[in-house]
């Protein structure tokens, strides 16, 4: 395969965004990642379904990259069985489920450790391994509305959500992350360890900065709509042919805003607009202020002022926008050919680059099952013990 992880093994017993993302992130840098699943294929398969007959959805077909799919029943005593063998050959284990039903597959990291001590863990929840929540399902939107920071979105007393699964992605940069830690001690000292990350400390650790403002300052802030909970302006301004967000942060660059609109000495010597908290306070005034000003403008023209006063600013794109825009094209994304689709998938290129060992997308997502007998025969099942579990319905 080549890449960095290239002599690594992952066996993926994840399912959705966050688990699938942190092996995908593996498998972009060349480890062997096995994705299994229940025979017939897993359930997160379906959402958002984009080609009659393909064996996945977008989300599926995003973080099913590069890797090999095996299906194999945990639930019985001849899968876990199956997935025993396979666990002598493997570095990772990544599973994201609640800890009761880890226990209840035999995937806790106290057997697995038993059957082969160096194995490194990786266990994703929603909650954490302790605590009251510790067996509650959730998905990414339940820890952005519980982290605090979805009520500081929004407008004053209609708080948003981000539709985005920021909270699921990031959890899966965070568990890739420590899995390649535990690597490297594992490679220092031949131990393996269990690795433990969850949505909600995720979504918890992006919004500290207002958990600690809120516990010195009492701020008690709100919704500010598009507009920044600290300086000002920074909001999503109209423009004679569309929207442009820009972000004036810091005396200096208020100071720039101040003298491009033709209003310095008026906003200079304004006591709401003295420093950054005050103009965050009263940005709407700020935002009216920079919208008078660019409604005379096109998009591109405000943005070329922006630049030019070094004032940071970019332009509201939709996602077929954000495909067709230069830059993107040229540094971010790596069409791929997948079989069973009509055209080649834009897939993002891997978000970490390295300049000697690059990771890349090599694949699609596999079918359910796809590469049954080569991972089996890998692990030293012979031919006949492969049809017998198939036969069982085992894989």
């Amino acid at each position: 395969m080549g890449g960095i992880l290239e002599d690594v093994r992952v066996l993926d017993v994840t399912r959705y965004v966050a688990g699938p993302v942190a092996t995908a992130l593996l498998s972009d840098l060349g480890a062997d990642v096995i994705r299994i699943e229940p025979p017939g294929g897993g359930e997160d398969r379906t959402p958002l379904p984009f080609a009659e007959g393909f064996h996945g959805g977008v989300g599926f077909t995003q973080a099913g990259r590069n890797k090999r799919g095996l299906t194999l029943d945990l639930a019985s005593e001849k899968g876990r069985a199956v997935f025993d063998r396979l666990l002598a050959t493997a570095d990772i284990v990544v599973a994201n489920l609640p800890p009761k039903s880890v226990r209840s597959l035999g995937l806790d990291y106290e057997r697995l450790a038993a059957l082969k001590p160096d194995i490194i863990f990786v266990h994703m929840t929603t909650f954490g391994s302790e605590g009251p929540y510790a067996d509650r399902l959730g998905f990414d939107a339940i820890a952005q509305v519980m982290s605090g920071l979805t009520h500081i979105s929004g407008e004053p007393g209609r708080p948003m959500k981000n539709n985005s699964a920021w909270v699921d992605m990031s959890t899966g940069f965070i568990a890739a992350f420590g899995a390649m830690a535990a690597l490297r001690h594992r490679d220092r000292t031949g131990e393996g360890q269990k690795v433990e990350a969850n949505l909600l400390q995720t979504a918890l650790t992006v919004g500290n900065y207002f958990l600690i403002d809120q516990a010195f300052n009492k701020t008690d802030r709100g919704g500010t709509g598009n507009r920044a909970q600290s300086g000002g302006p920074a909001d999503l301004i109209r423009t004679r042919d569309g929207w442009v967000y820009m972000v004036a942060l810091g005396n200096p660059m208020f100071r720039r805003f101040a003298r491009m609109v033709g209003r310095e000495e008026e906003l200079l010597a304004d006591p709401r607009f003295a420093d950054d908290e005050s103009r965050a306070e009263h940005g709407e005034a700020l935002s009216a202020v920079a919208s008078q000003w660019a409604k005379d403008y096109t998009n591109a023209e405000v943005l070329e002022i922006l630049a030019r006063n070094n004032i940071p600013a970019g332009p509201l794109l939709t996602p077929q926008q954000a495909l067709d825009d230069p830059h993107v094209r040229q540094c971010f994304v790596e069409p791929l050919a997948v079989e069973g689709l009509s055209q080649p998938v834009p897939f993002i290129k891997p978000p970490a680059s390295f300049s000697r060992t690059p990771g890349a997308i090599r694949k699609g997502p596999p079918r359910p099952g796809e590469d049954n007998e080569a991972v089996l025969a890998e692990a030293g099942f012979s031919a006949a013990e492969i049809e017998e579990l198939r036969a069982g319905g085992v894989i």
